[in-house]
């Protein structure tokens, strides 16, 4: 058996043992895209799969405006409470993370299945959810690379 089917065996058990129904369907798909011989198709979801799914929560995010949920006026007050200020701040923070994360994947592909491996004990342990792949990555990349400054600089 291929390496590549134990490890997306022990990604879906674990989805399924903690509940994580995106995981398990993700590594479900993937098995069975193996199995049917799609995986040509692997290099294409790679390259556009995280855009997609970037796309389709960000249409989650949006639909309650479609859905004229929020007039412009309470968009306004958001913006300027603490909160909304708050949100910007750790936004544009978090988006930084994200751009870092993606570097990070990109140049070392081997560090997303630890990444799963923290997803997953961040689900079962804090009751987390589970989007954050590329700002786990990374914060992994900063929390790396200051932990790489500390070690030349007390060397």
């Amino acid at each position: 058996m291929e390496q590549s089917y134990i490890i997306l065996l022990i990604i879906l058990t674990l989805s399924l043992f903690i509940k994580n129904n995106p995981l398990a369907i993700a590594s479900s798909l993937l098995i069975l895209m193996k199995l049917l011989k799609l995986d040509s198709y692997f290099p294409k979801l790679e390259l556009n799969g995280l855009k997609i799914g970037i796309i389709i929560l960000t249409i989650g995010i949006l639909t309650p405006i479609a859905q004229d949920k929020y007039s412009l006026k309470d968009i306004l007050i958001s913006i300027k409470s603490p909160m909304g200020l708050s949100a910007i701040i750790t936004s544009t923070l978090v988006i930084m993370f994200t751009g870092k994360g993606y570097e990070l994947l990109a140049s070392n592909p081997s560090i997303a299945v630890p990444i799963v491996l923290g997803s997953i004990i961040g689900l079962f342990i804090f009751k987390g959810i589970p989007v954050g792949p590329l700002v786990s990555a990374g914060i992994t990349l900063v929390i790396y690379n200051i932990f790489k400054f500390l070690y030349k600089l007390f060397q």
